[in-house]
């Protein structure tokens, strides 16, 4: 993500920066993968055309395997160098994948690059996380990813849920499934355009818009979580991407919580309201 502009445009954008640094600084994420391990998490590589993908798969019981995307993670050294690692130092797509309490199968699944070491970085590229963060290669890896997560968990249908960039991911991926269950996202990045022209930063010009594909989701259970104290993700990109799936009533604004913050202490009970909202749909 190069800076765009001038005097206040860069400063929005050394701002914007700031806070993904700092979002993206919180102790390494080593404990919460061994959590996850005590909790039964197994750790497994999904060898698709592009990339070797890290994921943890928990099984359980259940027709529908609950699958969790990563955000962009570590993707920024500098406000001008990418990281050489976009591995999260807070991942909080696995914090909520260890916050579901529904007994069903769940997966946790990384981002290309994320975790990975040696051959299994095969093709990192930076812009892999920064301006081709939601490619079509991309996502076609992380689809190949679901569906052989959903073959080894022995599920019918998948549910869909993401954070941050992950959510923009789960959005496109679910665009292209016929078997999602429902859809949620945590501070998700479902406006692209919009994103970057409020940010004041270059555009995301290799990535796909989740928010092009909304009306193909229009009659999917879905929900989508933001927050009025997010400076990173605007609760605005979220809004924009409802209003355009024609269902207003899908965003959840919660008033005090940061992007980084703990979402998965809520996640519990919005996860059951919407899988209520799902069986009455059916």
């Amino acid at each position: 993500m190069s800076i765009r502009g001038t005097g206040h445009s860069l400063q929005t954008a050394v701002l914007l920066f700031s806070l993904l640094f700092v979002a993206s600084c919180a102790p390494v994420s080593r404990s919460t993968l061994e959590g996850a391990l005590k909790q039964g998490f197994v750790e497994i590589l999904f060898r698709t055309e592009r990339f070797t993908l890290f994921g943890l798969l928990r099984s359980g019981r259940g027709e529908t395997l609950h699958v969790y995307v990563e955000g962009d993670g570590h993707a920024w050294e500098t406000s001008r160098r990418p990281s050489a690692d976009p591995t999260p130092r807070n991942p909080v797509a696995l914090r909520l994948a260890m916050a579901d309490e529904t007994g069903v199968p769940v997966l946790y699944l990384a981002r290309p690059c994320q975790y990975v070491q040696r051959s299994d970085r095969c093709g990192c590229h930076a812009r892999y996380w920064t301006s081709a963060r939601l490619c079509e290669e991309v996502i076609a890896s992380l689809d190949d990813a679901v569906s052989q997560a959903k073959s080894r968990a022995g599920t019918r249908n998948v549910a869909l849920f993401g954070f941050s960039g992950g959510g923009g991911a789960a959005v496109l991926i679910a665009a292209r499934r016929g078997d999602v269950a429902c859809l949620a996202t945590v501070a998700g990045l479902l406006d692209t355009d919009g994103w970057t022209t409020r940010m004041h930063v270059s555009p995301l010009a290799e990535s796909l818009n989740p928010l092009k594909v909304a009306p193909r989701l229009r009659s999917l259970p879905q929900l989508h979580l933001c927050s009025q104290s997010d400076k990173i993700i605007p609760l605005e990109i979220v809004s924009s991407f409802c209003v355009a799936l024609g269902r207003p009533e899908c965003l959840e604004k919660l008033e005090c919580m940061d992007h980084g913050g703990d979402w998965d202490e809520v996640w519990p009970s919005l996860l059951h309201n919407l899988l209520i909202g799902q069986r009455l749909s059916q």
